[in-house]
């Protein structure tokens, strides 16, 4: 398998066939995962590959393949969703807060609130058929709080850390 980079947000060389190498670039899983960390992608051309919660998925930003972001999967279809903590300014799944890397919950600002709650009024409260919420590691990044729940078509596989640098 040859390395390549995975570019988050840029143009980046994911190809077929279904296994690659890849050192992690973007800041947007800190925590979870660090950038150069090694990656072993498992990609999806069929989309039939199941996903569970915890996954890392490789989601093609605005459904467009060359503009990967790697997001974790915390939301499953049929899901519900809402808000929660003091201040409603959390996003609960199934009642339980989604949290970042440090195992805090996310503390969404006021702007990003407001587009979920506009992204909750469309869905009416639940995460559709064939539909998964994905999340940063922390607040503000370009997750399902800002583009909503993700298309099974939009993901192109997964991504764990390697065994073997």
């Amino acid at each position: 398998m040859a390395m390549s980079q995975l570019v988050l947000g840029q143009a980046a060389e994911l190809s077929f066939p279904k296994r690659q190498k890849v050192a992690l670039m973007g800041l947007s899983m800190q925590g979870w995962l660090e950038p150069g960390d090694s990656l072993d992608l498992m990609l999806d051309e069929t989309f039939s590959m199941p996903l569970k919660l915890g996954d890392f998925a490789i989601v093609a930003k605005g459904g467009n393949p060359k503009i990967p972001l790697l997001k974790k999967v915390v939301g499953l279809p049929g899901d519900s969703i809402g808000f929660a903590g003091e201040d409603s300014s959390v996003v609960a799944i199934n009642g339980l807060p989604v949290v970042g890397a440090d195992g805090q919950a996310l503390r969404l600002p006021r702007k990003r609130k407001y587009m979920v709650l506009l992204i909750l009024q469309r869905i009416k409260g639940r995460i559709p058929a064939a539909f998964y919420w994905v999340s940063g590691s922390r607040p503000g990044t370009h997750d399902s709080t800002l583009f909503g729940p993700v298309s099974r078509k939009q993901i192109l596989g997964t991504a764990a850390p390697s065994s073997v640098p």
